[in-house]
């Protein structure tokens, strides 16, 4: 792809050179997106884990929108995805959670 700024959602983010830029300057090579789909998902699971102790400690207030569960997967031709270990269950099995 030539060089391009992207739009809409991805507004900052930019192809430049054969990489994709992010709004805060760092440069992704291709080979660096196959991480994205595990990235996102560790981020997701903490994001989970975080809900559940603000919720648990009473820090969740009507006025705070709960997390969604789950992500929108979209298929894929070269990869095979990337089992997660859910850490809530495995916490709470060894009583840290």
């Amino acid at each position: 792809m030539k060089d391009r700024k992207l739009t809409g959602s991805w507004a900052g983010f930019a192809f430049k050179g054969g990489r994709l830029v992010t709004p805060e300057g760092r440069e992704l090579f291709p080979e660096d997106l196959a991480w994205i789909s595990l990235t996102a998902q560790l981020a997701q699971e903490y994001r989970r884990l975080l809900e559940a102790d603000r919720r648990a400690r009473g820090l969740i207030t009507p006025s705070l929108k709960p997390m969604k569960g789950g992500i929108r997967q979209l298929p894929t031709r070269h990869a095979e995805p990337c089992p997660v270990v859910p850490l809530m269950p495995t916490l709470r099995r060894s009583g840290r959670g």
